[in-house]
């Protein structure tokens, strides 16, 4: 009688209760079934189902461009000790809300545990960086976590497969200098560039808002003239076939390969940008067909251009100037407004500006006259650049020109 009553009201109390309650009592009700039920297997298409389900959960959601960005670079490791979040909260404190790391550099380390994929080996692969735990520490700080990846310079892969290399035209292989290892791979070899797509997209399911592509272009230095790429020997077959065929340009391959990147990131509701080799602002006719960058052409995949405007950069009569590393300011608010020129309306322009004292007088007023050019050209923010992660006096220096304007 006792049991009876006891049931009686349990079962009232479930009526009464809200149809959410209700709800997950009844999922809880089905998932005891499914448990205890050994004889009802679950089939592969479920298991598939459930495991997309669960990755959808896991997707974290996207931060969307600050009004002004102020961004910071960090290295895979600078991330990797606890002074980062250190740095951070000095960032945060400073106004700063996009973080920019590395997850693959120069050298060709990647920075995150990931298949060996084409051309990639145990070599690359440093997995030193846990992404969601960036990319969390970020959002806490209402930051925007930004992937920074080198592209087609990489010198373990270069050193260890000559075959990805671009050809000399005396035989064997051409690099930037003699005297040095080599560092390119040929920015139009398809393997390369199909592994490169393969790691984007390996990142673009991580949770950063941003993929950010750096030496996103051909070489400069060295004997240029001396080096064959996979393209040109492609298209001198198809025209010695085809009297009408018309020869590629580097910036043909350049744009051809950020619209597959751009494919990828819009997949995972990720923005790609990509940052701008310094002269390429002034978009020379000899700037363009050196290095691929033709802004007009990237711009049109690109959600946004990081000119690397830094006055130590230039030679030092470059525009005219007397003194042209220690002014800052006109070398900044000229590529900015060159560069604004030439990118599509819907491409923003956030250059990267020197934090650093490399051949320059750095200290406020330097630092400060960068960000006014940055305003000044209506640029949409700026990314601070010290390879060696110093910005504490830096960032010090920004909350006072800030509490000044």
């Amino acid at each position: 009688m006792k049991i009876r009553y006891f049931l009686f009201f349990l079962l009232v109390i479930i009526i009464s209760c809200t149809e959410k309650k209700e709800n997950k009592i009844q999922n809880i009700i089905e998932l005891v079934i499914v448990k205890t039920d050994t004889s009802k297997k679950i089939t592969q298409p479920e298991k598939q189902r459930i495991k997309k389900e669960q990755s959808k959960q896991d997707i974290q959601i996207k931060l969307q461009y600050k009004n002004f960005t102020k961004g910071i670079y960090l290295t895979a490791y600078t991330i990797n000790t606890p002074k980062f979040y250190t740095i951070l909260d000095s960032a945060d404190a400073a106004g700063i809300n996009t973080l920019i790391f590395d997850l693959k550099n120069m050298n060709g380390h990647i920075f995150f545990r990931m298949p060996q994929k084409g051309f990639l080996t145990s070599e690359n692969i440093k997995p030193i960086v846990n992404i969601n735990k960036v990319v969390n520490a970020a959002h806490e700080r209402d930051m925007r976590a930004v992937a920074r990846m080198v592209m087609f310079h990489d010198q373990l892969t270069a050193q260890r497969d000559s075959t990805l290399m671009p050809e000399n035209t005396n035989g064997g292989v051409w690099k930037e200098s003699k005297r040095k290892k080599a560092s390119w791979l040929d920015s139009s070899n398809m393997y390369v560039q199909n592994t490169l797509l393969d790691i984007i997209e390996v990142i673009a399911q991580k949770g950063v808002d941003e993929i950010q592509l750096d030496y996103v272009r051909f070489p400069t230095q060295g004997k240029i003239s001396e080096a064959i790429f996979a393209f040109q020997k492609e298209d001198y077959t198809k025209a010695e076939n085809d009297s009408t065929y018309i020869f590629r340009q580097k910036s043909d391959i350049i744009m051809d390969f950020v619209s597959k990147a751009k494919q990828i990131c819009d997949k995972y509701e990720v923005t790609l940008t990509a940052d701008l080799f310094a002269i390429v602002s002034w978009q020379r006719k000899a700037d363009i067909n050196a290095t691929g960058q033709d802004i007009k052409k990237m711009t049109k995949y690109l959600d946004a251009i990081h000119p690397m405007i830094y006055s130590s950069h230039f030679a030092k009569n470059f525009g005219f100037r007397e003194n042209l590393y220690n002014e800052p300011y006109f070398i900044v608010y000229k590529g900015i407004i060159l560069s604004k020129r030439y990118a599509g309306s819907e491409c923003r322009v956030i250059p990267y500006i020197q934090s650093n004292s490399w051949k320059v007088n750095y200290g406020y007023d330097y630092i400060t006259a960068q960000i006014q050019a940055v305003k000044d050209s209506n640029s949409d923010g700026y990314i601070l650049w010290n390879a060696s992660n110093k910005y504490y006096q830096t960032l010090r220096w920004i909350r006072e020109f800030d509490n000044l304007n």
